[in-house]
């Protein structure tokens, strides 16, 4: 839910955006232009820009509420408020004033501050634009979920009963906030809503949703002690799923409490073959050998209990060199900007990597479904794009201030003048010889000097051009100087851009300590609980050697007697 959250305000300024029939101010083209790109920093600077020009005359809201969602984006949500704000004035559009309305009532939810997510909500007047009523109408019933003004939210999930990307979401809120109340049987009611709307749809985002959903009834039947009616919820959720761990754990579980072993250890040895690096892997392989145990396979539990143990070895090793992958110096900027590469299993791109994060990436599949990690995450990745675009400035800084140094040490103007007299000079003497030459001809015959006409007179417009540029060239005074101010407003740009980059180093490295220190801690989580999974299949194995060496003995002292 939270990952679908993320996603949803950009969709709706990609929309907002869309509204505009016909863009009529050109600077505004080129800010949409990076805006669809996802380039918002030059996206932003384009929209300063024409700002400062008064270049927005007919798209002047349309562009500030883009940059109010931009700035939102970039997590600086006090600013992207005022700029809100700012859209809410009788002289605004009511169009635009009730999207300023909305985007306020989307960031005040975003901030968990729903008493004035819904005050927003109920300041917009007369009909909600076309474009974001499904996303108002969304808004709107979580806020009722929140409040738990269940009918109010029930008519809100009606009303997108046609919207397969908003409504199976509401309906499992719902149930979360049923099951919040105590209301259990409402709750698994709309659980089971989610498992028919999935099923009408077909697509794996909602297939993840709906084994989320059996996966909750499961454990809910399972806490009722309806053991039986828990294993029919558990298999229908796949066995590939985003899910597939925690219900296939839950499963196997469920048939033991119910006695039925045989049945269990289809799920856990289905289990066992994935990575140690799942925690419930990790569990399932304790399970399994103290299932072989319990059904007096001892052989088979015993050499379960051997290849758990030599697993949780592999398990801690890993551990070790995922703790050396988060040490290294280039850790975390390649980890946030091949992140999604690392997800996907695909190519890499962008920046090279110099390690190989495989060994780091699965511990983190559960702290990387976190809101807080993502939240680190794309604050990096955002100061990464500033700290890039500064150094980039910082390098034209430096050459702009190598052209003016050398402007300023330039000696050749003084030579330079004394060319221009010298040619103008030549000039007069050619054309007072083009002269000459002219009335020379004049001593031809009439039919001679006509083969002569307009030669002369595209050499006599030629003379004009060449005469104007000389009489420029005279009227200069001085040779060209630069500016002191120039110089020194250059030198002024280049400290602020040296202290902002300085800023960002600052930011940048106060946030790696955290994103460091979180992804430690999470190491940390799973060598705990590798460990204690160790020493339970280090007793088990233990406790078979010590059975099998008394049964030998028992056997030796009954042969003795």
């Amino acid at each position: 839910m939270r990952m679908f959250m993320r996603f949803l305000l950009p969709l709706i300024l990609a929309s907002q955006c869309a509204t505009a029939a016909q863009v009529k101010d050109l600077e505004y083209g080129g800010i949409l232009f990076d805006y669809y790109q996802q380039d918002y920093f030059s996206a932003l600077v384009q929209y300063e820009y024409a700002h400062s020009q008064n270049a927005l005359q007919h798209h002047g809201d349309e562009a500030r509420l883009l940059k109010g969602g931009m700035t939102l984006s970039y997590g600086i949500a006090g600013q992207a408020e005022e700029i809100f704000s700012q859209l809410l004035t009788p002289e605004v559009a009511a169009g635009q004033r009730n999207r300023a309305w909305f985007y306020l009532a989307k960031l005040y939810y975003q901030k968990a501050d729903t008493p004035r997510a819904a005050h927003a909500l109920m300041q917009i007047n007369g009909q909600v634009p076309q474009d974001i009523a499904g996303e108002y109408n969304y808004l709107a019933t979580l806020i009722n979920i929140r409040n738990r003004q269940t009918d109010a939210a029930n008519a809100g999930i009606n009303q997108l009963s046609d919207n397969i990307r908003f409504q199976p979401y509401l309906i499992y809120n719902l149930a979360i906030s049923q099951l919040k109340s105590g209301k259990t049987k409402e709750a698994m009611a709309s659980l089971n809503r989610v498992m028919t709307t999935a099923a009408l749809h077909k697509s794996e985002e909602l297939a993840v949703l709906a084994d989320r959903a059996r996966h909750a009834l499961a454990q809910l039947e399972m806490t009722e002690g309806n053991l039986l009616a828990a294993w029919n919820y558990l298999q229908g959720v796949r066995t590939t799923g985003l899910y597939s761990n925690r219900a296939l754990l839950t499963y196997a579980w469920a048939a033991i409490k119910l006695k039925r072993y045989s049945d269990a250890v289809p799920a856990l040895n289905l289990l066992n073959q994935r990575s140690i690096t799942i925690p419930e892997t990790q569990e399932a392989k304790v399970l399994l050998a103290h299932v072989y145990e319990t059904e007096g396979a001892k052989r088979s539990a015993l050499k379960q209990y051997l290849l758990a143990e030599k697993a949780f070895k592999d398990g801690l090793s890993a551990i070790e060199m995922a703790r050396k992958v988060i040490a290294s110096q280039e850790i975390p900027q390649e980890f946030v900007i091949n992140l999604e590469a690392m997800l996907d299993e695909s190519d890499w791109y962008g920046m090279q990597p110099s390690l190989d994060y495989n060994k780091l990436t699965p511990f983190l599949t559960e702290l990387m479904a976190s809101n807080n990690f993502y939240s680190v995450i794309k604050e990096l990745r955002d100061l990464y794009g500033i700290r890039r675009n500064l150094q980039f400035w910082q390098m034209q800084i430096h050459e702009h201030e190598l052209i003016i140094r050398i402007r300023r040490d330039q000696t050749g103007m003084e030579k330079l003048m004394a060319a221009a007299n010298e040619t103008q000079k030549k000039f007069r003497f050619y054309k007072d010889g083009l002269m000459e030459q002219k009335l020379t001809t004049l001593t031809l015959s009439e039919r001679d000097q006509e083969r002569f006409t307009s030669l002369w007179a595209n050499t006599q417009k030629e003379l004009e051009l060449v005469g104007d540029k000389m009489d420029q060239v005279a009227a200069i005074k001085e040779p060209y100087k630069l500016s002191y101010q120039l110089q020194a407003r250059s030198k002024k740009l280049a400290a602020q851009v040296e202290q902002e980059l300085s800023n960002t180093n600052s930011l940048i490295r106060s946030l790696e300590k955290v994103m460091r220190g979180v992804i430690t801690a999470e190491l940390d989580k799973h060598e705990e609980r590798i460990r204690y999974y160790w020493a339970q299949a280090r007793l088990g194995k233990a406790r078979l050697y010590d059975k099998a060496l008394n049964n030998i003995e028992d056997s030796s002292s009954g042969a003795q007697q």
